[in-house]
C-alpha cells in the first residue's frame, strides 16, 4: 500500500542499550508482514512529527513519551519518516502494553543483525547504532 502522508517512528532504548522494535502483523494487506520495524505511524493533518510520535506511542504501547529527541528524517518511497529517540533506564517490556503488531521486543545488537526489517528500518537502525553506539550493525 502506497503511503501518502509522512510517518514517524521511535527508537526506545533500555538501560542495557537494547532497542525496542515491533514485529509487524502477518496479515494479508499489511505492508512488510512478519518483518521488524519501529513503533509509530502516520502523522495526521495539523500534527507536528513530535505530537504524532507521542500519540502513536500512547496508542501502540500505552507509554507516555516525554521529551523525545528528534534524530532525523529518513525518506522512503516518496514520503518522510521522522525518527525520534528515547532512552528510558527504567523501561522493560513489562511496562508496555503492545497494542499493535505481533509483539514488541528489546533487542541486542547481535539480535538486530539477524532480523528481516520492514521499510527502510535496517538503514535507520544502522545509522542509529553508528551515531550513538559507535558500532556497525
Amino acid at each position: 500500500m502506497t503511503k501518502t502522508r509522512p510517518q514517524c517512528g521511535l527508537i526506545l532504548e533500555d538501560k542495557n542499550g537494547r532497542i525496542l522494535l515491533q514485529l509487524r502483523d502477518n496479515k494479508q494487506g499489511i505492508d512488510y508482514p512478519n518483518k521488524w520495524g519501529t513503533f509509530g505511524g502516520q502523522i495526521e493533518e495539523g500534527e507536528t512529527p513530535e505530537e504524532a510520535i507521542k500519540r502513536e506511542i500512547r496508542e501502540e504501547l500505552n507509554y507516555d513519551l516525554s521529551a523525545p529527541e528528534f534524530i532525523g528524517n529518513f525518506p522512503f518511497e516518496g514520503y518522510n519518516i521522522y525518527i525520534f529517540r528515547k532512552i528510558d533506564s527504567n523501561i522493560t517490556i513489562k511496562h508496555l502494553e503492545i497494542n499493535e503488531g505481533q509483539k514488541g521486543e528489546f533487542l541486542t545488537f547481535e539480535q538486530l543483525r539477524k532480523l528481516k526489517f520492514a521499510f527502510n528500518c535496517r538503514e535507520i537502525v544502522k545509522k542509529y547504532i553508528r551515531k550513538f553506539h559507535k558500532k556497525d550493525l
